[in-house]
Parts: structure tokens; C-alpha cells; sequence
């Protein structure tokens, strides 16, 4: 079976778009806001719980719910506009933004849209990508993620992954718009012309002028009526297909999931009604609700078959026109119609025999098979009238699951605008969770119901950090931490992690988390531009003190795509990050993870951290650096790894390992911070040994400290094969510091 185009897209949904911020606030209490959407059987909105009937459980424990509320979806969308602006007015004033957060954890329904172009036409094509451009602009929330598929008899395809972002989804559908296919699938209109009949309706009368065969194929139509009908049978079921696919992939993930069909209508073959509605009752049972328009809007003749109007201007313009057909084939299957074909037929047979130009002219049909095409016509009106509305069909299927018909207009805007209304309308629970240990692990939620018959949706838990960093957990942050709570932990590949000690200031000290991994351990996929290919990573540090509370994160998310002519170079590399954190004296464990997005694997690691209190002269750990680089921009002050000397910005760029390959050039970087109050100017000696034994000892100039009190410091280490230790003292007056170093050069 070949693998629909929607994996790697869903995979997108749960590891890098899906995932809305859960946001925890440190403090005394954390109340938790709980999103949830209550459906019936039949998808429908249920609006009339009482406080009574809800029970919310975390990992187990029945919770006390504070309060319970309906929101509607025009609430939701007044106070989107509302953070919005605030968000706005606070961008130059953090103090104030961060201020007005409120202590709590709100757990918010993440709602997925699958906006599906189907089926499209010259005449629909313009409508249906305004109506969809119009739904992104306007209806895009927050917590709202679109992704954009076409659709048609050869299956479903990814025009764009889900995504947020307003601007990259109109820019994909302007493009789309432009560089579509026409559709392939004829559906009914195929079958309207193999019966011998125009799209809006008109009869061709059976005459002394038709060539055609009986089975209804004729020179302008091979293939027939049974032909035509087949491949609009084949044509619907591939759309059907491709429904069930998508559902399938969407009824595991806990969001609130919507399919937005922007259609010319659907075919229902009436000989597979049963797998038509398992599609209705699989998305049912899955929470995905549809909503279809028919983009066929208002035309100048719809629904109005007429022999000056050449197009049917709506998805039901075709059930128009069968209606019609119907009355007049029921005219000719009568016996008098047969007899009278078969009198015909023995006529022209004999008058052929007896003329000389009895081998001109198309063969004669034989009575028998004028009998046996008549005995088909019966399935052919079935699946006339059964395929030919195919507005009915994107209806039942958007009423069925919950949704509703947008059709025969083309003022969609307020009924566009209702899709998200209905979407966004929720309850909205808040409770102070029994549990206040904030330790990185996945806290599971349970929302029970008194009524039977009725479905939840909402979130199925959070992971429980506090908002350290000041910001709320991103998507690949979660995915770092769904893996450090996964059990056993996963390795799917290796890297190294480790913290560098630096300043120590106010009873704190600061500590540079590094990582460092082959680039070579990531997944390189193909982009969608030609030639290059895409590589996606991202990183996480938990902090957790002694009782295994989590204290401070560390995160980066590294995503790019390389050109395939310098994807081996990068691949040989090594990519290395490292962020500092401030921690008071005690002992920590740091839990790391690495996520590789396009393979989907995920490791991780841990280590220590004895973080004892220091006074004197301070002296960094050392640490064996690749190389340093100028820098651009102003060094930062937060990082250890940058500093400035002679007016010029420098990065370090660390090795993580001890163990160093051949041909390396390593260099020792440092940082001295010389004791406040006392008078002595300090001094430096580094010692360079090889197994115990000196090698060279270098007592290198101190500078002045620079602005943020310290003085970097590189001094050439031994590149040549061999184990070797740097011994750095740094003295000042009475005070002195000591910090050393083992590492290793492989042999060439």
C-alpha cells in the first residue's frame, strides 16, 4: 500500500505544529483552565451541561473544579483580539506584559483544520480559493493550526503542512491557485454524457441519426454508459478513500480536529453505501467534524438547466437535470418501445440484404441486445439519482459528523466566520491541582460525564514544568519532554552534554549547559525545494534540584535545510549549543534530551551537578575549545562563551569531549574573576603535563577585567597524539584557585 502524503504532515502536527503552549506559572497554588468540548453520536455541540454532571480526574485523583462555564466561540474570539492587541501595546514594555499574567496553567484545546480544495474547475477554482484565503485571514486563532490538501480522484495531496502562521498559508494558497491541476474525476458529468445527454439536462431523442451502440458508447463517447459509470464509481471511491485515510490519522490525536471541504461535491456509489457510511461513522467515532461548501457559489444559471446555458453552475445541477432524463427513459422502456426497436431492426436488416450498399453504414443492433441494455437502465437511474446530487452527498457528510452546508451563495464570510464560532464554543473547567511537584513528568487528565451517550474532547494532560524561562513550553520542547518521561528512555543515537562552571556571584554560581552531537546523527529528509534537503533538531535541559523539583530549563530549536551539494560537509560536522543558568549552592541532576524530528527518534542523558559555594579569586572550569570566532553583534552578557578583547566580540566554541580526534588543534579557554575588595592584582600559571610529567609552564599577562568583572583567557594546548592535563592557578594575594584538565588526541 503506498503511504498517503498526510504521515509526515500529522507527524509535523504531533511533534512540531500541534502542541499549543501550556503555560505554568510558578506559585502557591497552580489552578489549572481546562478546555473541553462535549459532542453527542452524532457530532453534534452539546451546550446544556450542568456543573453537576462533570468530573475531572488528574493522573487518577478525582480534582475539586472551582468552576465551570460555557464559553461561546464569539467570546473566545473577542479575547483572542483583545490578548492580541495587549501583546501588541506590551512589545516595548516586558515588565508590564509579564505583570499581567495570571497564575494559572491553561490547558487549551488546540484546534486542527484540514482545509481540503476539492475537486476544482475553471469555473470554481477562483471562488474556492478566495473563500479559503478569506477563511485563513479572518478565522486563524492562536490555538488554531490549518493545514492545506487538494483533493480529487487520484487521492489526496499536501499543498501546505499545518502551521499558525496567517502569512505562509495565504502565500501558499495564492500560489496553489495559480499552479493547481484541473481536476481528472468527471463524476456525474461523465455520466450525463453517456447517457446520451447534455450537463443541464437536455434529452438527445433516440432517431434514424444516432450511431451509437446500444450499451451507449459511440464515437464521441468510447467508452459507453456502463464505461463512464464505472469510472465515476472508481473515481468516487478514491475520494472516499482518501476521506477514511484522513480520519484515520486524525482520530488519535487529542485536539479538537475539523475538516473544511471547499468542493464541487462528492460521488456516493449506490452500490457502496455501507463504506460511504463507514466514513461518517468512522469520523464520528474519531471527533472529526466536517463542514462543505460548494464552491460552486451563485451562477448565472444554476439549478436552471436551459438549452442557452452550456455549464451546471452548482454541484446539484446535475440531479436538476436527472430528473428529466428519468421521465423520458421511463417513456422509452415501455414493450411497445422494444417491439417497435425490434420491428426496426428486422426492417433494416432485411432492406440491408436486398441493397447494394448493404456494407455501408454502422451494424445493425440486434433486438436481444436492445433487451438486455434496457435491463441496465434500471442501474443506470440508480446511480443517477443516487451519484448526481453531489451537493447532497459534502452535505450528509457535514451534517452526519456535526458540521454544516455552505451553499448556493457566495457571501460565505458570516458563514465561514460560524465554522470557527462552532469550533471554538467550549466549557471551560478550572481547578487547583492536588499535585504541586513540578518535575517535568506527564500529568494525565480524565473529564468523566454523569450523561451517557456523549463524547469529551480536551486536552489529555500537561507536563508539569514551571515557567522558568519566562515564556510557555514550545512543540519541541514537548517533545523533548516526552521523551525524558518515556520509559525505558530512549537512545536512538549518541551525543554529549555536560555544564562548565563560571562566575560566582551572590551566593549563585553560573553554569554554561553545553551539548554537542555529530550532525551526521540527524535524518536528512528531501525538501520540497529541488536539490536540498531538510534536517530538523532540537534540545532540552531540565535543571532539577535535590527533591526533584524542576529549577530552570534549557532549550534551542535548530531546524535547516542544506543544498544537497554541501549536505556531506555539514554532515561531517559537529553541532554544538550551550546556555547558562544561575543556581544557588546544592547538588543538581541535569536531564538532557535531543530530538531528530525528521527521523521521529529521540535520546537522551543525564548528569550531575555538585554545585558547592566558592569565595577568593574565581577561575572558571577549563574548557578545550575547537576554535573561536569573531563575532557580529555585541557579545551577550548572559553567555560565558562570548566576551570582547580589543574592541572585538568573540564566541568560543567548545569541545564537549575529552576525547579528541586526530589532527585536532584544541585551545584552552578560561575566565578569571578577580576577588572584589582585594588589593593584589592576580596571576596566572597554566602547566601542560603528559603522563605526570611537565611539559611546559606559561604565566601569561593578565589584562584589566573587562565590563562584566572577568578576564578571558586562551592558551595553546598540545594538539600532537597523545593523553595530556592542563593544570591552571590562578593567585591573588593570599587567595588562590586551582582547575585542571585531562583530555586525549587520537593517533592519525
Amino acid at each position: 500500500m503506498r503511504k498517503s502524503p498526510l504521515a509526515p504532515l500529522l507527524l509535523l502536527i504531533g511533534t512540531g505544529f500541534a502542541q499549543a503552549p501550556d503555560v505554568v506559572i510558578r506559585s502557591s497554588v497552580r489552578e489549572v483552565l481546562l478546555d473541553v468540548v462535549v459532542r453527542d453520536a452524532h457530532g453534534r455541540l452539546i451546550t446544556n451541561l450542568k456543573p453537576g454532571e462533570i468530573a475531572v480526574y488528574e493522573d487518577g485523583v478525582r480534582q475539586d473544579v472551582r468552576s465551570f462555564r460555557l464559553v461561546a466561540g464569539s467570546e473566545v474570539r473577542i479575547d483572542d483580539e483583545k490578548q492580541a492587541a495587549e501583546a501588541k501595546a506590551g512589545e516595548g514594555n516586558p515588565s508590564a506584559s509579564k505583570a499581567a499574567r495570571q497564575p494559572v496553567n491553561p490547558l487549551r484545546t488546540v484546534n486542527v483544520v484540514c482545509l481540503i480544495l476539492n475537486d476544482l474547475n475553471p469555473e470554481t477554482r477562483s471562488f474556492a480559493f478566495e473563500s479559503a484565503r478569506k477563511f485563513v485571514n479572518e478565522e486563524l486563532r492562536p490555538n488554531t493550526f490549518i493545514g492545506v490538501f487538494s483533493l480529487d480522484a487520484s487521492g489526496l495531496r499536501p499543498v501546505f503542512p499545518f502551521s499558525n502562521s496567517r502569512e505562509h498559508l495565504i502565500k501558499a494558497l495564492e500560489l496553489a491557485a495559480v499552479n493547481q491541476l484541473p481536476s481528472v474525476n468527471l463524476g456525474s458529468a461523465a455520466l450525463l454524457s453517456g447517457l446520451s445527454m447534455q450537463a443541464t439536462g437536455t434529452i438527445v431523442p433516440p432517431g434514424s441519426t444516432f450511431t451509437g451502440s446500444a450499451d451507449g458508447s459511440s464515437p464521441s463517447d468510447p467508452l459507453g454508459t456502463r464505461g463512464d459509470m464505472d469510472f465515476s464509481v472508481r473515481a468516487g471511491l478514491r475520494e472516499i478513500d482518501a476521506l477514511i485515510g484522513l480520519v484515520r490519522q486524525l482520530s488519535p490525536l487529542p485536539f479538537q480536529k475539523t475538516v473544511l471541504l471547499l468542493s464541487t461535491g462528492l460521488t456516493r456509489p449506490p452500490d457502496q453505501l455501507e463504506y460511504w457510511d463507514s466514513l461518517i461513522h468512522q469520523a464520528t467515532k474519531g471527533g472529526v467534524t466536517f463542514y462543505a461548501m460548494d464552491v460552486w457559489g451563485l451562477g448565472v444559471c444554476q439549478d436552471a438547466p436551459s438549452d442557452s446555458c452550456q455549464a451546471a453552475q452548482s454541484a446539484s445541477a446535475p440531479s436538476v437535470a436527472m430528473l428529466q432524463y428519468i421521465a423520458a427513459l421511463s417513456q422509452q422502456q415501455g414493450p411497445a418501445s422494444i417491439g417497435q426497436s425490434a420491428a426496426g431492426s428486422s426492417g433494416a436488416s432485411s432492406a440491408s440484404s436486398a441493397s447494394p450498399n448493404s456494407s455501408h453504414g454502422p451494424p445493425p443492433v440486434s433486438a436481444a441486445a436492445e433487451m438486455m441494455e434496457l435491463a441496465h437502465q434500471d442501474d443506470y437511474v440508480k446511480f443517477a439519482v443516487s451519484s448526481g446530487n453531489r451537493q447532497e452527498a459534502i452535505r450528509e457528510l457535514a451534517e452526519r459528523t456535526g458540521g454544516f452546508l455552505i451553499a448556493n451563495t457566495n457571501n460565505t464570510d458570516k458563514l465561514l466566520a460560524h465554522v470557527m464560532e462552532e469550533v471554538d464554543t467550549h466549557y471551560e473547567i478550572a481547578y487547583p491541582s492536588k499535585s504541586d511537584r513540578d518535575d517535568g513528568h506527564f500529568r494525565k487528565i480524565e473529564v468523566k460525564l454523569a450523561r451517557a451517550g456523549l463524547r469529551v474532547e480536551t486536552r489529555t494532560g500537561y507536563f508539569a514544568v514551571p515557567d522558568t524561562a519566562d515564556r510557555p513550553l514550545t512543540a519541541e520542547e514537548m517533545a523533548g519532554l516526552k521523551a525524558l518521561d518515556t520509559q525505558p528512555r530512549p537512545h536512538a543515537f549518541d551525543f554529549r552534554s555536560r555544564a562548565y562552571r563560571f562566575r560566582d556571584a551572590g551566593g549563585t554560581a553560573q553554569y554554561a549547559i553545553a551539548f554537542e552531537m555529530p550532525i551526521s546523527n540527524l535524518t536528512a529528509s528531501p525538501a520540497a525545494i529541488a536539490h536540498r534537503h531538510r534536517l530538523h533538531a532540537s534540545l532540552l535541559a531540565l535543571v532539577k534540584n535535590a527533591q526533584g523539583q524542576i529549577v530552570d530549563r534549557v532549550s534551542k530549536d535548530v531546524p535547516a535545510e542544506v543544498p544537497d551539494d554541501r549536505l556531506a560537509a555539514l554532515q561531517a560536522e559537529l553541532m554544538t549549543y550551550q546556555h547558562a543558568v544561575n543556581l544557588p549552592a546544592g547538588h543538581y541532576t541535569v536531564e538532557t534530551a535531543v530530538v531528530d524530528h525528521e527521523g521521529n527518534r529521540s535520546s537522551t542523558g543525564v548528569f550531575e551537578i555538585d554545585n558547592r559555594e566558592q569565595t577568593g579569586v574565581g577561575l572558571s572550569d577549563l574548557t578545550l575549545a575547537r576554535r573561536v570566532e569573531n563575532l557580529g553583534p555585541p557579545p551577550d552578557a548572559a553567555d560565558p562563551f562570548e566576551y570582547t578583547v580589543d574592541s572585538t566580540g568573540k564566541r568560543v566554541l567548545p569541545f564537549v569531549t575529552t576525547d579528541l580526534f586526530a589532527g585536532a588543534r584544541p585551545v584552552v579557554y578560561l575566565m578569571i574573576y578577580p576577588e572584589r575588595g582585594n588589593p593584589a592584582k592576580p596571576e596566572l600559571r597554566v602547566q601542560l603535563l603528559k603522563k605526570g610529567s611537565l611539559l611546559a609552564t606559561v604565566k601569561p599577562f593578565l589584562p584589566p577585567p573587562d565590563a562584566s568583572g572577568g578576564i578571558p583567557m586562551i592558551v595553546q594546548a598540545i594538539g600532537k597524539p597523545g593523553s595530556y592535563e592542563v593544570k591552571a592557578t590562578v593567585v591573588q594575594g593570599a587567595s588562590s584557585t586551582e582547575r585542571n584538565l585531562a583530555y586525549t588526541v587520537a593517533g592519525n
